[in-house]
């Protein structure tokens, strides 16, 4: 699970991802879900089958308290065993702040921060944290995460992740001005970023450097962790009348009857055509029902002027629509 403490962050990347909803907001998300009491944080674990939580933001520890608490939740809701790391910009991550996530449960910290906060790294390390960094591969950039590389090694730091940088619809005129642009073919990733991370990594294998250094292209976020978490949030968050489609979305017809009240609809749909009521629900706003693919058939039989469509949607707590076929 994701955890998204804050969106506050006293740092200013031109490549921020984050959006108008959550960027310099004190707003709380377990996934996407917006979190008001810690039970919430608690069930979507449950709904996705969490193995273990990131914990992000903004910067967590700018809200020391909250981080520290939701760390103590999950590790006494969950057990030892559920993983719990933390990406820091590395500003207040002061020892007694780190020592305390430590007591907390904190199993890894992934630092991505400024050269004056370098130090807060070994600072890390001495605590008894499995302490990391994180950096997106930016082109022409090479040789200040060399030199990065290199005094992660000094402070015997266990490992760095490098990420494809990618295009979203927040930073996408900050990359324009700056001269980046799409890979061809892809929909997302920066060109050069890619050869930038390998180019690093057959530097770091050719000079002998033993710290484990870990690429992750954009297509992988995509195609395996976000589809695997959907997959696990589907099968335990799916309505009755939804079906789970091999890439994670969950599917469902929409009936749309402008003269009659769904629920009367929903009744006669039982009544007269023999949908069982679990195959056949009532829109959030209360204007259309939503059926089972399955008795689409039925229905048309039994409300001939009725409109039909065919949703695909994301099974998160909004269920934001991905795609309609009218059917």
């Amino acid at each position: 699970m994701v955890l998204f403490v804050t969106g506050i962050c006293e740092k200013s990347c031109f490549y921020c991802p984050l959006s108008d909803v959550r960027k310099g907001k004190d707003v709380i998300f377990a996934d996407e879900v917006p979190v008001k009491n810690d039970l919430e944080i608690i069930l979507e674990c449950r709904a996705i089958d969490a193995e273990g939580t990131g914990i992000t933001g903004g910067d967590p520890l700018i809200k020391a308290r909250r981080t520290l608490k939701y760390v103590k939740l999950l590790k006494k809701e969950f057990g030892r065993e559920h993983h719990i790391h933390l990406y820091t910009n590395g500003m207040h991550a002061e020892r007694d702040l780190l020592k305390k996530l430590k007591d907390a449960g904190l199993d890894e910290i992934r630092f991505h921060p400024d050269r004056k906060f370098w130090d807060r790294i070994a600072v890390a390390k001495e605590v008894g944290i499995y302490t990391g960094a994180e950096l997106p591969a930016i082109p022409g950039e090479e040789g200040k995460v060399k030199a990065f590389i290199e005094y992660l090694v000094k402070v015997k730091a266990d490992f760095l992740n490098l990420n494809q940088l990618e295009f979203a619809p927040e930073n996408a005129l900050q990359l324009i001005q700056r001269g980046y642009s799409l890979e061809e073919g892809d929909m997302s990733a920066v060109k050069g970023s890619e050869e930038t991370a390998l180019s690093i990594i057959k530097w770091a294998v050719g000079e002998g450097i033993p710290l484990p250094i870990h690429y992750c292209p954009s297509s992988v976020k995509d195609a395996i962790q976000t589809k695997k978490r959907l997959l696990r949030r589907a099968n335990n968050a799916r309505r009755p009348y939804e079906e789970i489609l091999e890439d994670g979305l969950v599917g469902k017809v929409l009936m749309r009857i402008h003269s009659c009240d769904p629920r009367e609809v929903r009744r006669k749909l039982h009544e007269n055509a023999g949908i069982p009521l679990y195959a056949i629900g009532v829109s959030e706003d209360g204007r259309f029902l939503e059926l089972h693919r399955n008795f689409l058939g039925l229905a048309k039989k039994a409300f001939k002027d009725a409109d039909f469509e065919y949703i695909q949607s994301y099974p998160t707590f909004s269920r934001e629509k991905f795609a309609g076929y009218p059917c």
